[in-house]
């Protein structure tokens, strides 16, 4: 076994070798050669990459370790911990199979690197799933010419320019609408059922319907199946079983895609139940796409409305790993933007007054959405976008350099896995005036919003930046947008509770405080 794992590993270099060193510049956002020339003079001058500062192997060891600095620490604990030690850039090194890493808190290092990125951008930190993926080759789905996100280079792009006129094409959003706000319509008396008849508070562990929600809104529009989930009555057997898969899953990435792990060398507990999720969620994911064939069979070539039932027209193998990219990696993030919305919007109550003003304004107590009508909620959206600066979803960006770069003064080659941590500077006043203040007004396009907007345009990136930006973007904002609407045109909201560390970082951002809301119906 050991064998095996490591001729794995070996391919897995192999193939991301080839993508950096196969990267060109070449980006749509593009740049002169007078950009070059300056780039290439800074890295004559820079200090050498074995000079920048940063935790040794063993530091890093006996701090994860109990009694440690890091010990239980979420991951912007320890980068922010490393940051007072080394400064806004420093190395951390890889450990037992995982390459180093570049941690930079300064945006021109950023800017930088997004510019110089190429055609082809390489994005560490799905080396787990990219493992994994490679060496189930049973089910003649995976390989290395079919990794969906997970994948890098050549073989990524292919993927990505198939699915993006079914993800990313607003004509096709709109068939997402109506299917949605069925969910949403189903959570709404969700929340009337489960709520205290006496306080109208919810139960604490609130958060649970709303990845339920998440989840059902997300199989809805990527395999056309309703299961149930949010009115607590499961239609489809295996629907909470992919439920619970789902978390496992999302819950095993910290430990074994950043903590020191020896799972690419012996199979821990942690990766067997890593393992066994992923084997859950991909075979329920294919039993579903065997389904839809034999609808569309059977139905013949109607127009479906599913991103599977579209992407299967295109490509049988990419339909079925987008629908499970789309289940793994778009239910905790919606869920957590959800949870930041809700609690933002409950703590400020005029805010609150002003986005229903809004909606009801735009689309009426009972009106059914639309593209047309959901147009005109600029309030909406500066909403959600000023909850995911409070509460980001991740730490920031992760990119492979291109080309050699001098960052922060220093000699950073090509190659080199870097974290860029914009996300863990949102709350900085030199980027943003009041920063810790819930104020959507910055988002909107007013002289009065001018001094409250960002002041470096590489400070707000939620979904990416670029060819690598997120692909499920527009399908999460139309659930985000959806939900809100619905949620505060039916309930006033109130949260009487503190909302001091109410998000903890593993990796990927998590609500940890009960979320007893008050929804009270209104008039």
């Amino acid at each position: 076994m050991l064998s095996n794992l490591i001729k794995s590993r070996q391919v897995i270099c192999r193939l991301y070798s080839a993508t950096v060193t196969n990267t060109k510049v070449n980006n749509p956002y593009s740049f002169d050669n007078s950009y070059t020339t300056t780039l290439e003079k800074e890295w004559q001058q820079a200090s050498p990459f074995n000079s920048i500062p940063g935790p040794t192997k063993y530091q890093l060891i006996r701090d994860f370790m109990p009694g440690g600095d890091f010990h239980k620490k979420s991951f912007d604990s320890v980068l922010r911990q490393c940051r007072e030690r080394y400064g806004d850039l420093y190395l951390m090194p890889g450990m037992l199979g995982k390459q180093q890493n570049l941690i930079t808190f300064n945006l021109n290092d950023h800017e930088k690197i997004f510019r110089t990125e190429g055609p082809f951008p390489v994005r560490p930190g799905n080396e787990i799933i990219f493992d994994y993926r490679l060496q189930r080759t049973e089910a003649g789905l995976y390989d290395a010419e079919n990794l969906g996100v997970a994948g890098n280079g050549a073989q990524w792009s292919r993927f990505r320019h198939a699915v993006n006129p079914v993800l990313m094409q607003p004509r096709n959003t709109v068939l997402y609408i109506e299917p949605t706000q069925k969910v949403n319509n189903d959570f709404i008396e969700r929340i009337r059922e489960i709520r205290n008849p006496t306080t109208l508070e919810v139960p604490e562990d609130f958060l649970r319907e709303i990845k339920r929600l998440a989840f059902e809104s997300v199989a809805v529009i990527a395999l056309d199946k309703e299961l149930g989930l949010v009115r607590n009555q499961v239609t489809l057997p295996e629907a909470q079983e992919l439920f619970d898969n789902l978390q496992t899953f999302n819950t095993s990435l910290y430990e074994l895609g950043i903590k020191p792990s020896i799972h690419r060398y012996i199979k821990t507990p942690t990766y067997r139940k890593f393992e066994k999720s992923m084997d859950t969620i991909t075979n329920i994911c294919c039993k579903y796409v065997e389904e839809t064939l034999q609808r569309i069979e059977s139905h013949g070539e109607e127009e479906g409305k599913s991103v599977l039932e579209k992407l299967i027209k295109i490509d049988r193998k990419i339909a079925t790993i987008m629908s499970v990219d789309m289940l793994m990696f778009g239910v905790d993030p919606t869920s957590t933007i959800m949870s930041a919305a809700l609690l933002c919007l409950a703590t400020n109550p005029e805010k609150q007054k002003k986005l229903r003003a809004e909606i009801l304004n735009a689309i009426g107590r009972n009106g059914k959405f639309s593209m047309e009508n959901m147009k005109n909620l600029p309030y909406l959206r500066a909403c959600i976008k000023e909850a995911m600066r409070l509460y980001p979803l991740i730490f920031g960006n992760m990119r492979t350099t291109a080309m050699d770069l001098c960052l922060s003064g220093y000699q950073v080659p090509k190659g080199t896995h870097v974290f860029l941590t914009s996300n863990m500077l949102l709350k900085d006043v030199c980027y943003f005036s009041q920063p810790d203040e819930f104020i959507p007004e910055r988002w909107l396009r007013s002289q009065e919003s001018d001094k409250l907007k960002a002041t470096n345009p590489f400070i707000f990136l939620p979904f990416g930046f670029g060819p690598r930006s997120c692909v499920g973007k527009r399908i999460v904002d139309l659930q985000l947008e959806i939900t809100l609407a619905n949620i505060v045109r039916n309930f006033n909201m109130e949260f009487q509770y503190s909302t001091e560390n109410a998000f903890q970082n593993f990796f990927m951002n998590a609500c940890v405080i009960p979320l007893k809301f008050k929804f009270t119906d209104l008039p």
